[in-house]
């Protein structure tokens, strides 16, 4: 095969012990990539106990049988993994990654089938990751008042959903006060299972390996597949939140200026139409706030698509005096762009779009890391043709009416938040 027709998103699927496997050969690549997915996370936690899934995760990699305690991970990692052991969790999904040389591919799948399906699971070191758990949430809260102004945020705009309770795989610090061993156990031994788990291997992965996977998940334990009702989002309770900084402890020196809008997911042919809509629409927002009018020194325009809901949103700091001629431009630019003022900026957009995605340099990890995250949010990987196609079927009409849609005032959320005054 020619290197210009090398698809790096074209995998081959196999079956490993009932398992799923996505696998990916790379000839160049000196090493493979090991992902461990699971169809478990923060939206699968019980209600009062959010951050379970994530306190799980951190559990996991603090002694099994193979590998007694953190420090021995840690030791293997350096030595067999390319210092590589890591995990995370989403509100979709737990992982459990790494990678390794070749010729350390049995002993690596060995340790990680040991630490992610036997873990000890101790009180003492549930103590302390609680304690770190606990840190990581109050760096992401700041403090009491913010904390409570993320919760009526969440409570405000997806009322109906699971997203409502969980801001964050993190949990509250209150929740995570909450979790005990017993829950970790029950939450391993329910969900830890052949049904709910993908494997995904990217690199220097021959023949021999998927026989080695084969062997080594034959007795991965068995169980009910996860089912997930997220339920729907509508409309926000509230259209507008006007705050003081302080009132919420956000202490800015600027005004914030944010709107955003949350609804069930979209078809996925869209998906290419919401990417290039966020690159268009912060540049033609860029260019009027800060480059013709000198309102703030950047805008931000942010899009997410999950399995079942998708956020986009615009977020300007300006100073005090300015925040309402930021408001009303931002809502000039969407209205303009409704009216075809922008369509010849668009078309030179549109080119970028296509020229940054054919020139993308992609290494294994980032092969894998898409691929599983693509894997997540669609159930299915997604070939670069494809996206490349679809990309290029983008239109400035498709364009504008994503963004009439998604900026529909009667939908979304508007965030005003004040600095306070000096004392």
């Amino acid at each position: 095969m020619h290197i210009k027709d090398f698809d790096p998103y074209e995998f081959s699927k196999t079956e490993a012990s009932g398992i799923d496997v996505y696998h990916k050969n790379l000839p160049w690549a000196p090493c493979i990539h090991i992902y461990f997915t699971f169809s478990v996370g923060a939206f699968s936690d019980p209600v009062g106990k959010e951050g379970l899934a994530h306190f799980l995760e951190h559990m996991v990699g603090n002694g099994s049988p193979l590998l007694p305690d953190k420090k021995a991970i840690k030791e293997f990692s350096r030595i067999y993994m390319l210092n590589s052991q890591n995990a995370f969790t989403g509100h979709y999904q737990s992982a459990y990654i790494g990678k390794c040389l070749p010729e350390h591919f049995p002993k690596v799948l060995e340790a990680m089938k040991d630490y992610v399906f036997h873990p000890y699971l101790r009180p003492e070191d549930a103590e302390h990751e609680r304690k770190v758990i606990t840190e990581e949430a109050w760096s992401r809260y700041k403090n009491a008042k913010f904390l409570a102004y993320a919760k009526e945020v969440s409570t405000n705009q997806f009322h109906g959903h699971e997203r409502s309770r969980i801001a964050s795989p993190l949990g509250w610090p209150d929740t995570v006060q909450k979790i005990d061993t017993d829950d970790l156990s029950r939450f391993h031994k329910e969900t830890y299972i052949k049904e709910n788990l993908t494997v995904f291997l990217v690199g220097a992965v021959e023949d021999e390996h998927l026989a080695l996977l084969t062997k080594a998940l034959a007795d991965i334990p068995s169980g009910e597949k996860a089912t997930l009702h997220p339920g729907t989002i509508e409309k926000p309770l509230e259209s507008r939140f006007e705050r003081q900084g302080a009132d919420i402890g956000h202490m800015s020196e600027q005004a914030s200026f944010v709107i955003s809008r949350a609804l069930s997911r979209a078809i996925d042919e869209e998906e290419m139409v919401g990417s290039q809509a966020q690159t268009f629409l912060k540049d033609a927002l860029y260019e009027r706030l800060r480059i013709e009018q000198s309102l703030c020194y950047g805008v931000s325009v942010g899009i997410s698509a999950y399995r079942d809901y998708e956020i986009i949103g615009i977020s300007v700091d300006t100073s005090r005096d300015k925040i309402e001629t930021v408001e009303k431009e931002v809502w000039n630019v969407i209205r303009e762009i409704k009216e075809g003022v922008w369509e010849k900026r668009f078309e030179g957009i549109h080119a970028l779009a296509l020229d940054q995605m054919r020139s993308k340099e992609r290494l294994s990890g980032n092969i894998i890391e898409e691929s599983s995250d693509e894997f997540v949010v669609r159930g299915r990987i997604i070939p670069l043709k494809e996206m490349l196609k679809k990309a290029e079927a983008v239109t400035y009409d498709k364009v504008r009416e994503f963004i009439t849609r998604m900026f529909d005032p009667e939908f979304v959320f508007t965030e005003i938040i004040l600095p306070g005054e000096k004392k």
